[in-house]
This record gives structure tokens, C-alpha cells and sequence, in this order.
């Protein structure tokens, strides 16, 4: 069976990362054509993952549902500041999902899901969460929605240090288990973390990882020693498959290292914000762009000249495989 090359996009407002924005602005959506077309041209399909107010721009809606016409997926995004009902929490604040009381959390993924079926007509199945935010409550709420396949999950990163209203950020470092990129049962759903290995002169794939596996996730100042000595050195460096986030060739090693290991799924992600100027962070110009450009292309055309990777939205990759993948 090929390899499932699954691009998955966080599709938000420009400035909902602002503090206290009250008026979203939605310039990176309305202008997703080209990238739309861009992935058209280079035969791959995307998942649009979609956040509430997204759902509710008519123009917005009006240019993802051109994409879901010609084969791209729609999904769920749940940011849940920007998402009904709102709390005191939601001012000025980008909580986690788990900041809130069951009840609230609840109706607000409801509130999400029920703007991305009225918007597009169909019920999302796929799901990534806002700041990565995931816990047991949400995947029995995902799953009692409906949802089928997550993709929240970030081998290896801790984003403890990014707080929310009061709360760390999930870690995930023990998640970097030594496999390549493969789905696996996370409660009701299908868990598909994002791609990540290592690459460096002490091992890549499996080895890298064990290794990693082994030091990265203590905390204790010995450890922290040998993680900056291996990272800084090039020994072992945990590369993260996204566009921007490397240097092109490493994506490419990268990329290529998980097709070597035996990847069953190679999920690459990006924010919409990212595909148009000024909108996002990372891409302020026209030429910081045209390097994500530039970075999805190198990546999509190296996997795709191995002859063993297939381009899939989400859901066809996972309903192609499901009775296939590893339990856990």
C-alpha cells in the first residue's frame, strides 16, 4: 500500500493571535485560491481544518467550498476564543479547550461544528485543535460528535511553556516514540500526529528517536545539558515536516527518512494565515511566501518522486488504511 501524503491546514482569521482583537479580519482566506491552485497543479489535496468564524465569512466559505468542489476536505478548528459561548476567560486570552468547564467546552465544539455543517453541508469528521489542545475529555466529545480522525498531536514538542488563560500547553515529547508517522486508536478516533523524526550525525528515524525518546523529555539540568549539546552540535535534531520551520533541504531529508522508516502517513500542516502576505508571522512579505511556496513544492515533489507516496485528504488516507494501521 503507497503512503498517504496528507496536507492539513489550520484555516483561521489574520488576527485572531492578537490580544483583544474585537474585529477578525479575513484577507489570508478570501485569498486561498492560489494556494488552492497551487496544490492543484502539484496533484495534492488538502484538508482545510476550520475554525468557527471562518465558517460564518460568507467569502471565506464561498472560496473553501470551491476547494471542496474539486476534492480538498473540510474539517474542524476549534479556537475556542473566537467561538461561542463566550466567557470573562475569552477577553484579551487564547485559553486551552481544557480551561473551561465541561458544559462551556462542550458548546463551544458543538457551536464549531454546527457553523462548519451549516457552511458546507456536510458534518467534518477530521479535527485538529486550537494551540494543539487536546485531553480525554475532547476525544470523547470529538467522537460523541461524530468526529472520526484527529491530528493535534506533535511528536516530541512541549508547549508548556505557551500558556493559556492559566494553564501549560500539552506535552507531547513522550510521543516520540521511535516510529515513523503513523496513525494509531486514540479513544473512539483515529489519532494521525503531525510528522516529525530526527535527523543528525548520532542516527535518524528510529534511532534518533529512541534517542531522543530517552533525554529529551527529562527535565533535570543533566539532561538539559546533552539536549542542547545534541541539538546545537547536529547529533540528533528533532525535525518537525512544516514548511518555514527548517531549512528546505533538512524538510526534504526529513520527509524522505520517513518514507525510509516506513511511514504510513506523512502529515504536513500550515495556517492559511501563512499562505498570504502580512497575515501571519512567518510570512510578512510576498518573498516569505513564496518560500512556503517553495518548501511545500521541494517536499510534495521528492515524496512523490519515491513512487511510493499517494497525496490523500485526511479521511482518504485513513479510510483507505484504517483496517491496517497499528493499534495501540
Amino acid at each position: 500500500m503507497n503512503i498517504s501524503l496528507v496536507l492539513t491546514i489550520d484555516t483561521e482569521p489574520d488576527n485572531q493571535w492578537s490580544r483583544g482583537a474585537r474585529e477578525l479580519t479575513f484577507a489570508n482566506t478570501r485569498g486561498l485560491r492560489r494556494f488552492i491552485d497551487f496544490l492543484r497543479r502539484l496533484g495534492a489535496p488538502a484538508t482545510y481544518l476550520t475554525s468557527y468564524t471562518v465558517a460564518r465569512d460568507p467569502e471565506s466559505v464561498r472560496v473553501l467550498r470551491e476547494a471542496a468542489a474539486g476534492g480538498d476536505e473540510i474539517g474542524g478548528h476549534l479556537h475556542a476564543w473566537e467561538t461561542p459561548p463566550f466567557t470573562a476567560a475569552d477577553e484579551g486570552a487564547h485559553p486551552y479547550i481544557y480551561e473551561y468547564d465541561a458544559d462551556v467546552r462542550l458548546a463551544k465544539l458543538c457551536a464549531m461544528t454546527a457553523a462548519v455543517e451549516d457552511a458546507f453541508g456536510v458534518h467534518p469528521v477530521s479535527y485538529r485543535a486550537g494551540r494543539w489542545g487536546l485531553d480525554e475529555i475532547e476525544v470523547r466529545n470529538l467522537a460523541e460528535l461524530g468526529y472520526r480522525f484527529d491530528t493535534s498531536v506533535v511528536p516530541g514538542h512541549d508547549f508548556g511553556p505557551s500558556r493559556g488563560f492559566s494553564h501549560p500547553g500539552p506535552d507531547f515529547r513522550r510521543q516520540l516514540d521511535g516510529t515513523p508517522t503513523r496513525p494509531y486508536r486514540l479513544g473512539e478516533l483515529w489519532e494521525v500526529p503531525v510528522s516529525v523524526t530526527t535527523l543528525g550525525g548520532l542516527g535518524s528515524g528510529r534511532l534518533g528517536a529512541a534517542l531522543a525518546r530517552t533525554v529529551f523529555p527529562r527535565r533535570d539540568t543533566a539532561a538539559r545539558a546533552v539536549t542542547k549539546m545534541m541539538r546545537t552540535s547536529g547529533l540528533c535534531r528533532m525535525i518537525w515536516v512544516r514548511p518555514l520551520r527548517h531549512s528546505r533541504s533538512d524538510l526534504v531529508r526529513a520527509a524522505l527518512s520517513l518514507v525510509r522508516q516506513g511511514a504510513s502517513v506523512i502529515n504536513i500542516m500550515t495556517h492559511s494565515s501563512e499562505c498570504y502576505p502580512g497575515t501571519g508571522p512567518a510570512t510578512r512579505s510576498e518573498d516569505d511566501v513564496g518560500r512556503l511556496y517553495g518548501d511545500f513544492e521541494a517536499i510534495i515533489t521528492a515524496l512523490k518522486a519515491t513512487g511510493k507516496v499517494m497525496p490523500h485528504t485526511l479521511s482518504e488516507a485513513l479510510t483507505a488504511r484504517s483496517h491496517l494501521v497499528k493499534q495501540r
